[in-house]
C-alpha cells in the first residue's frame, strides 16, 4: 500500500525539517514492522488446541501438540498492519491483527479461533538419522497405509546418495513422511483409495530445486530442495492438493 504525502514549506524551513522527517518517518517503519508481530512459542487455541510457532527468516513454522509434521508457513501483510500466515498448500492458518490478536484456521475450525500465547517453547529441528533408520520408517510407512488405507505402497530412495550427507537424510526422511501423510490425506475418501490404489505402486524421493510431485508410470516422484530444511519439502497438504492434479481424474 502507497501513501502519499503532500507538504508545503517554504525554503527557509526545508533544511531545518529534513531531520526531522527522517527520525519520523524511522519510528513509522519500526512500528508497521511491529504491527501484526507473531513471537514465537507455544500457543493454545480455543482452550484446546495447543501448538508451536517458531520464527524462520521472515516465515514462519508450525506445530500442533501430538502430531509429528512441521509445517512451513508464508508470511504476507494484510490490510491495517495485520498479516496472513499461509500453508505451503494456499490454505489460511493463521491471521493477526495489527493490535496483536491471533486467530487459529484449522479444517475443523474454519472460521477460526482465538489464540493466545501460553509459554516458550521451539519447534523441533529436523531429526538426524541414518540410511538403515530410513528404510526402517519407509517400511512402516508401507506398513501403515496397507492397514489404514488397504493400500500397496512401497517408498523408496536412492539409499547409496543419501548415506553422503546427513543433512540430505535429515529433509528427505521429513519428505518421505509427509508423502505418506499426504497419501493418507488424499485417501480418507473411498474414491481416492481406489485412484491410488489403480495408479501408484511406488513413491521415490529426488532432489530438486523445489519440492514437485509427478507420476511416471506407477511410480510417484516427490522432490525435495536439502538446502532449505522444512521449506524444501512440501507438507502433506501439498501433497494431497498435487494429488488431486497428476493422478487421472476419472476415478475422483
Amino acid at each position: 500500500m502507497s501513501k502519499a504525502l503532500l507538504a508545503i514549506c517554504v525554503f527557509a524551513a526545508i533544511a531545518s525539517a529534513e531531520p526531522c522527517l527522517a527520525q519520523s518517518d524511522l519510528v513509522e517503519r519500526l512500528s508497521i514492522e511491529r504491527l501484526g508481530s507473531i513471537q514465537p512459542g507455544a500457543y493454545v487455541a480455543g482452550d484446546r488446541i495447543h501448538f508451536t510457532i517458531g520464527a524462520f527468516g521472515g516465515n514462519y513454522l508450525l506445530r500442533f501438540d501430538g502430531d509429528p509434521e512441521v509445517f512451513a508457513l508464508y508470511a504476507d501483510r494484510t490490510s491495517l498492519g495485520g498479516r496472513i500466515l499461509k500453508y505451503d498448500s494456499g490454505e489460511t492458518a493463521i491471521r493477526t491483527a495489527s493490535w496483536g490478536g491471533i486467530t487459529l484456521y484449522t479444517d475443523g475450525s474454519p472460521n477460526g479461533l482465538p489464540a493466545v500465547r501460553s509459554g516458550d517453547a521451539a519447534v523441533p529441528q529436523l531429526p538426524v538419522v541414518s540410511v538403515s533408520q530410513m528404510q526402517a520408517v519407509a517400511g512402516d510407512e508401507s506398513e501403515h497405509l496397507a492397514y489404514a488405507r488397504r493400500l500397496r505402497v512401497i517408498f523408496t530412495a536412492d539409499w547409496s546418495v543419501l548415506e553422503t550427507s546427513s543433512a540430505l537424510r535429515s529433509t528427505a526422511l521429513d519428505a518421505l513422511e509427509n508423502a505418506a501423510r499426504g497419501i493418507e490425506r488424499f485417501t480418507h475418501a473411498s474414491a481416492g483409495r481406489e485412484t491410488i490404489s489403480d495408479h501408484v505402486t511406488t513413491v521415490t524421493l529426488a532432489t530438486a530445486m523445489r519440492p514437485t510431485l509427478r507420476l511416471y508410470d506407477k511410480t510417484l516422484i516427490v522432490t525435495f530442495n536439502p538446502d532449505r530444511g522444512y521449506f524444501g519439502r512440501a507438507s502433506s497438504r501439498a501433497i494431497a492438493r498435487a494429488l488431486m492434479l497428476v493422478l487421472p481424474a476419472s476415478k475422483r
